[in-house]
């Protein structure tokens, strides 16, 4: 186990920006240099297929900024190997200023899954900067006491007590699905929240939500996801409607929306339970609801 101190939020705030690697770097850098000027202090950088290698988002945050960034998560299933080389190569450059979250990543197994992930955790326990588990279940939770922290995949209070439980480490973030509302990324946030809920097999057993996900698990969220990625509406694509019929659940669950003082206003609420938010996917993607981040810091 770790031995070194920690300081329960690693001085990063309160309010975390999470940002993917499917913008330019143009874009990216803009986001960046706007958060920083609004007084966020860390971004955090997902991993996705098809979208840029974290890693060199991480150099063009690191570049632009003097920012922590966080890895929010890096999937376990790809190795811990590669995590090791990429951080070490960001801090030879850019100095000890990087958290590395880990999550188990996609699996068939949820053991397997489960397995890997302890592994990875056990042989990263073993370097000097701060690593923290990517969790959304009572076991990945669990994890927490082998880490320095824990980014539970939810923003919805009465979840996250539940997970607080299984919880053994002394940094927790709340991380989900945000966005300053009217948008036109408003459908990018409904199509995360219901990612966020169809990959929560235990929620949705401990939670009773088995008949909505049952009816949402037989639409192609990625093909939808496609479509807005490629510019287009899903509002006429076959299966939206059945995330339409949910949107209210969906979003009043699974994402951080409303107009800036409701923003503002759940951060607060979350901060009760975590020492940390981080307003994720799709807020990096509205220029508009970044522009107005120094409104919802706290």
């Amino acid at each position: 186990m770790k031995s070194y101190p920690r300081s329960k939020n690693f001085s990063i705030g309160k309010v975390g920006l999470n940002i993917n690697g499917d913008l330019s770097e143009k874009e990216m850098e803009e986001r960046v240099r706007i958060a920083e000027k609004a007084g966020v202090e860390i971004i955090w950088i997902g991993e996705f297929e098809g979208f840029e290698d974290p890693f060199k988002v991480a150099e063009v945050v690191s570049s632009c900024s003097n920012l922590k960034v966080g890895f929010g998560v890096l999937s376990a299933q790809k190795g811990c190997e590669r995590i090791i080389s990429g951080v070490e190569r960001l801090r030879e450059r850019y100095g000890d200023r990087f958290i590395v979250g880990v999550g188990a990543g996609s699996y068939a197994d949820p053991k397997d899954g489960y397995r890997k992930l302890k592994k990875c955790l056990n042989f990263l326990n073993e370097f000097d900067f701060p690593v923290v588990v990517g969790a959304g279940s009572p076991m990945t939770t669990a994890l927490s006491k082998e880490t320095d922290g824990v980014l539970f995949n939810s923003v919805k209070e009465e979840f996250i007590s539940w997970l607080l439980s299984y919880a053994d480490t002394s940094f927790k973030a709340a991380y989900g699905p945000a966005l300053i509302l009217p948008s036109d990324n408003e459908e990018d946030l409904l199509l995360a929240a219901a990612i966020v809920f169809t990959g929560s097999r235990r929620l949705i057993e401990e939670f009773r939500f088995e008949n909505i996900a049952n009816e949402l698990s037989k639409v192609d969220i990625m093909s939808l996801v496609r479509t807005r990625w490629g510019g287009g509406s899903i509002a006429e694509q076959e299966g939206a409607e059945a995330l339409f019929k949910y949107r209210d659940f969906l979003l009043s669950n699974f994402t951080i929306g409303g107009s800036a003082e409701d923003v503002k206003a759940r951060i607060k609420s979350l901060l009760q339970l975590c020492d940390h938010v981080v307003l994720a996917d799709p807020f990096f993607r509205d220029i508009e609801s970044v522009k107005r981040l120094k409104e919802v810091v706290v």
